[in-house]
């Protein structure tokens, strides 16, 4: 008897469900129908129900894809390794972790639709993980079979897909087509948006690295060997949308193609430094105008800020502001960019006086010089504090309401300053002025990126340097597990980011000193033949100084507080369609001199030595599918700081499927 009410249940719900979902399809939109003289005359014309006299397809379309990416990693560790100084707190000897650290969803579905030409919609549902666990280091089991929801009642039970939601919010998108231009807009979700450099906009780089550590973004393309010829041919490769775009929340009214070619773009919402949980306001708000000339130059004033309290009663603000113009000139034989304008940052106990900002880039085309050449000077005082932009606040405290530890969920610790930071060409921070030289060009079949940059402190402010390890960067940052902590490692001195780790050195001087920075970086990619199929060879080269004196390439010397030289060569041979096979070694030499960070027992600055030497195997699976295999052996060692040593492998497994 109860089986059969539940039977009469189900039956009596997918038939008004049906209904529901016929009655809804067959409903013509109301500006269609106010479109449509003949409703008027013959409102018959149009029928109601389930079955309907005239099937009114109205929707434009109606899209669902996504991706689904398998990744296991397995290491294997030598010897203990201390995270923390809590005594035990060591990396696992063996370690196998099914997920990716960073907590991107493995399975993600994007859905969207467009209801007219004028607007459309979108949304990401994700999955995480398919096991009953809490997002710790460890998971728990599976769930047991008789714990599982039922049919007749889905939502009860304990739920294999319980991690299942909205992974970044419905977008809502909208263009208009006017005799007076064109006018986009975009609400809720996260939207990927750029401005100009010094306002809003993300670190593009000149494509500098190597493509044997995968992203978990990373298409898979048309081809599993296509990212190796793009790398090797145009020196690039395809990147999401998100590729030197900020994550914005909120509303962007934009309007494009205006009379006598004007253009704008209006922002209101919350950016990446607007995060945690705090209901105090804290919103992001900027926007953009534009001119161009003739098509060939463009002129624009631009301006991000953002608001926020100390306090609940909203009494004590922070506030920063940046505005800028900028001025982009495209001629046959040269490009001029150039950027100038000031910041101002607000706090409860300080207003700090505007500051100047400015940015020159000029390049030389190819026809002009043989070679295409890009100059640029750059100029950022350390009270212009804007997270938004392609710079780091390394020089100006910051104050923020959410005091959450680092780690912690919610946290913006990782926003405060770095120290004076030892970058990547193209990348930089407040409190320094510098300039850079890029070239790219062909000599046969060898294609070379080089770039050779010189900078300096404008005042001295902090007596720390902070830098990375380029070689084995993903896996050292794999040590700690979801949580980026700061000051840890065997001496306190390592703080994770996504995807990298940076350490602090501390300059036992005084005085401090104005410090300068020098950077050599050189990208050589060479292709040839290996029994008839595809092999690429690619070299990568870092050398950089950090130093008292200004000098235009790295220092060689020990009267550098900081040198750090690295090399990795990556190999790539397509053995057969839709087969590659990969090779990978690196090599890291860090060095500091006695004015910095001294170990008590061998009375020794730093002394380091990293190498990493891999394996790896690319196969397609069919249309929009890949396995991805690396593995890796990798070995760190400080000859001074002796208990900063590992040394272990690692095997990396990847499956990868869009639909």
């Amino acid at each position: 008897m109860c089986l059969d009410k539940i039977t009469n249940r189900v039956l009596i719900s997918t038939v008004f469900f049906l209904a529901f979902i016929q009655i809804i399809s067959a409903q013509p939109l109301k500006s269609d129908i106010a479109q449509d003289s003949g409703w008027a005359s013959d409102p018959m014309n149009y029928s109601f129900g389930i079955f309907p006299k005239e099937a009114a397809s109205r929707l434009y379309n109606f899209n669902i894809s996504g991706n689904y990416r398998f990744f296991a990693s397995y290491t294997q560790q030598q010897q203990p390794y201390s995270l923390t100084s809590v005594a035990g707190d060591v990396v696992p000897k063996n370690n196998l972790f099914i997920g990716d650290d960073s907590q991107l969803p493995n399975f993600l579905i994007n859905i969207s639709g467009r209801p007219n030409r004028q607007v459309s919609w979108g949304f990401d549902f994700f999955a995480f993980q398919f096991l009953d666990g809490v997002i710790q280091p460890s998971y728990s089991g599976q769930v047991k079979t008789e714990d599982r929801p039922t049919l007749w009642n889905p939502l009860g039970g304990t739920r294999m897909g319980s991690r299942l939601g909205v992974f970044l919010g419905i977008n809502l998108f909208g263009s208009f087509n006017t005799d007076y231009g064109t006018y986009n807009v975009r609400m809720g979700g996260i939207h990927w948006y750029s401005m100009s450099d010094l306002t809003f906009s993300s670190f593009r780089g000149y494509n500098r690295f190597t493509l044997f550590e995968r992203n978990p973004w990373d298409p898979i393309g048309n081809s599993i060997g296509e990212r190796y010829e793009q790398m090797y041919a145009t020196g690039e490769v395809s990147q999401d949308e998100r590729w030197g775009e900020r994550a914005f929340q909120g509303m962007i009214f934009e309007g494009m193609a205006l009379p006598n070619d004007w253009s704008f773009a209006v922002l209101y919402g919350k950016a990446e430094v607007n995060g945690g949980f705090l209901t105090i306001p804290n919103t992001t708000y900027g926007g953009q105008l534009a001119k161009t000339f003739k098509g060939r130059t463009k002129v624009s004033l631009n301006t991000i800020n953002g608001q926020t309290y100390a306090d609940s009663l909203n009494l004590l603000p922070i506030r920063n502001h940046v505005i800028t113009a900028d001025f982009d000139f495209d001629r046959d034989n040269y490009r001029l960019q150039f950027e100038v304008g000031g910041g101002k940052y607000i706090t409860p106990d300080q207003s700090y006086d505007w500051g100047e900002a400015l940015n020159l880039k000029f390049l030389t085309k190819e026809r002009f010089t043989g070679i295409p050449i890009e100059f640029q000077a750059y100029r950022i005082n350390p009270r212009v504090v804007n997270n938004n932009g392609l710079y780091w606040n390394v020089a100006t405290p910051e104050v923020n309401p959410n005091d959450a530890a680092a780690g912690t969920v919610g946290s913006n610790a990782v926003l405060r300053p770095f120290a004076s930071s030892m970058l990547p060409i193209g990348l930089t921070t407040n409190n320094r002025q510098g300039v850079n030289v890029n070239s790219f060009f062909k000599w046969g079949k060898l294609n070379l990126s080089l770039g050779l940059g010189a900078a300096s402190e404008i005042e001295a402010i902090s007596n720390q340097i902070t830098f990375g390890h380029p070689v084995n960067q993903v896996t050292r940052s794999r040590f700690w597990r979801w949580n980026f902590p700061q000051n840890v490692g065997p001496y306190g001195r390592q703080s994770v980011i996504y995807r990298d780790v940076f350490e602090t050195v501390n300059i036992n001087e005084s005085p401090i000193v104005q410090k300068r920075f020098s950077t050599l970086e050189s990208h050589l990619k060479y292709k040839l033949n290996m029994q008839g199929k595809p092999l690429y060879l690619f070299f990568l080269g870092r050398y950089q100084s950090v130093q008292k004196e200004w000098s235009p390439i790295p220092v060689f010397a020990s009267s550098a507080y900081l040198r750090q030289y690295s090399s990795e060569l990556e190999a790539y041979w397509g053995v057969k369609k839709g087969l590659f096979l990969n090779a990978y070694g690196g090599y890291e030499r860090t060095l500091g001199n006695y004015a910095t960070d001294i170990d008590v027992e061998t009375v020794r600055p730093r002394d380091q030595e990293g190498w990493g030497a891999g394996f790896g195997i690319d196969q397609t699976l069919g249309r929009n599918a890949g396995i991805f295999i690396r593995h890796r052996w990798f070995y760190f060692y400080d000859r001074s700081f002796r208990n900063d040593f590992f040394e272990g492998q690692e095997t990396i497994v990847e499956l990868k499927v869009f639909f």
